[in-house]
């Protein structure tokens, strides 16, 4: 009966010291970094960079060269990204645009990422809070949106590889059934507020990412702010102008 008692006792505090780490199996991690300069990758929550490993999941690419890597996150259509396909392909950069189902019927826009060579990724259907459901949804929210993409574009666009959890939010559930799907959930090491009705000022939040850019970052930018383009035509020669170069989504 001690046994008992003493293998009931060290489990708990065993779970105690998992849970203050952030590692038990079904907590959610809402990802959020803290930013570093000197070019050094930024820290990111505890545990979480364990549990992506685990399920082959990213945030970071090559800390060992200077290549940076472009996301966008598209719910819905805001009317600039057009503006910011035509910098990109100025600049010979491929990107990859995290897309949710709605999405979907901005054909015109879609056909142009394929056919300029830009990687589409899972955001899911309906851009649910994954942790918050069951892990039937969680499948049907992820499958819904390949099964959709799949019928208008698939001949198009080689296999979905990419999958980015709405909100941030992830749990062991969530990365795991992207992982089932043949998905590998990519999460970010820069971010700036980019969204909002207010043009975000270009210069000083291109200014912004290039002081928290380092080796291997993968930089998440919305495209539902009219300053989201001018900032991007700014960044690009600034992050040059540091020995950086863009990465193709296929390095990652």
């Amino acid at each position: 009966m001690k046994k008992v008692k003493k293998f009931f006792v060290v489990s708990i505090l065993f779970l105690l010291v998992l849970s203050a780490l952030g590692m038990t199996s079904d907590k959610t991690i809402s990802w959020g970094l803290v930013h570093n300069e000197n070019e050094r990758t930024p820290g990111v929550p505890a545990g979480s960079a364990e549990l992506l490993a685990e399920f082959d999941g990213l945030y970071v690419g090559n800390t060992g060269q200077k290549s940076i890597y472009l996301t966008f996150d598209l719910g819905y259509e805001a009317g600039y990204t057009a503006e910011v396909l035509d910098i990109l392909k100025a600049n010979n950069i491929k990107g990859v645009f995290f897309l949710c189902g709605h999405y979907l019927t901005e054909t015109e826009l879609v056909n142009r990422m394929i056919d300029e060579g830009h990687t589409i990724g899972n955001h899911t259907d309906r851009h649910k809070d994954l942790p918050t459901i069951s892990a039937e949804n969680i499948k049907k929210d992820i499958v819904d949106f390949d099964q959709k993409f799949v019928a208008a574009f698939g001949d198009k666009h080689p296999t979905m590889t990419f999958f980015r959890p709405p909100k941030g939010k992830f749990d062991r559930n969530t990365i795991s059934i992207a992982k089932d799907q043949g998905l590998r959930t990519m999460m970010w090491t820069i971010a700036i507020k980019d969204w909002g009705k207010e043009p975000i000022p270009a210069t000083s939040n291109a200014e912004l990412i290039v002081r928290r850019i380092h080796p291997g970052a993968i930089i998440l930018l919305h495209i539902t702010n009219a300053g989201t383009p001018k900032m991007l035509e700014q960044l690009v020669p600034m992050a040059l102008e540091k020995g950086y170069i863009f990465g193709v989504p296929s390095e990652l």
